[in-house]
């Protein structure tokens, strides 16, 4: 674990704020029982104030590159609500039917199959920290899940 550990150059910060951030995003939703549409509303309110500050300032900055003649980029900027909506709205309705736990497992799937593709068909140089890492991760997620099965 310390061959591994003593291999980073620097703190991977960004790793940190997503893991951190998303976790606390999950305790906060999990806390406050409401439905998940009211949740969703909720949020997206709260960020309002942001979006409009940002749009203020692409107006002011003169950064405003949208042209109502750019038709492809109109579809586009319609899309991206519902494109970021509902699958928001699908993972919330989803940890409220199976919890955290298991719905949490689903996100290791992602990063093992990015490994697996790099390795197999990018030919990635497969290093022995990235190999022990690995290999410490789905040990740690076996336990887990093993875990999570003895108790249903």
């Amino acid at each position: 674990m310390y061959l591994v550990i003593s291999s980073f150059q620097s703190i991977p910060w960004v790793g940190l704020i997503v893991a951190l951030s998303w976790s606390f995003y999950n305790l906060v939703r999990k806390k406050i029982d409401v439905d998940t549409d009211i949740g969703l509303l909720v949020e997206s309110l709260f960020i309002f104030p942001a979006v409009i500050f940002a749009f203020y300032l692409i107006v002011q900055n003169d950064l405003n590159d949208f042209d109502i003649s750019n038709v492809k980029l109109i579809l586009i900027f319609m899309l991206a609500g519902p494109m970021t909506v509902i699958p928001l709205y699908l993972y919330v309705r989803g940890v409220e039917l199976c919890g955290l736990g298991p719905t949490g497992m689903v996100f290791y799937i992602t990063p093992t199959l990015q490994f697996l593709l790099g390795y197999f068909l990018y030919n990635e140089e497969l290093d022995l920290h990235k190999l022990i890492s690995f290999i410490l991760i789905w040990i740690a997620v076996s336990i887990y899940l093993k875990d999570l099965y003895e108790k249903n």
